[in-house]
């Protein structure tokens, strides 16, 4: 009727037996020098095509690599009025940089061909840089817009022809 309770060498045996069964094998499963199978193979597909692949990001070898940025255009703006013939560009973007000449001013360029708002991104005081602006093929229409809070805005349009998408 009376049990007597499990003394702590009896738990202790217990627990080494039990770590025994169950540790081994698996240190042994972990140290094992097994061949690694490739993903492809172990999942039905014949070495054949598990060789053929390649990252998408890496063009393959003779491909030619065009750069995202083919053509980048400086301009002063406002800093000397002359008129500027259309500019060309060999790719599908464009980049601007330049003398922000109205300082304090708030500055938008849109390409109103397609509708993208490029990002500007100010480098001290006088000097900005926007993003690379998609363009569409063809004749694109760029507005560099200087908003002077509550007052009116300077608007400048520059012309830019890509011939090629």
């Amino acid at each position: 009727m009376f049990k007597r309770q499990p003394s702590d060498t009896q738990f202790l045996i217990v627990t080494f037996v039990l770590v025994l069964f169950l540790g081994v094998p698996t240190f042994m499963n972990l140290t094992e020098d097994d061949a690694v199978v490739p993903d492809a193979i172990a999942a039905g597909q014949g070495p054949a095509l598990a060789a053929g692949r390649t990252p998408a990001s890496v063009p393959a070898v003779g491909s030619r690599i065009s750069s995202a940025i083919s053509h980048l255009a400086q301009l002063d703006l406002r800093c000397a009025k002359k008129a500027q013939s259309p500019l060309r560009v060999e790719g599908s973007y464009v980049q601007f940089e330049g003398k922000n000449c109205l300082r304090d001013k708030t500055l938008e360029i849109v390409n109103k061909s397609n509708g993208y708002t490029a990002s500007v991104f100010l480098k001290g005081t006088d000097k900005y840089q926007t993003d690379l602006i998609q363009l569409q093929k063809g004749d694109n229409e760029i507005t560099i817009r200087y908003h002077d809070g509550p007052g009116k805005a300077v608007e400048e349009v520059v012309q830019v022809h890509s011939n090629q998408i």
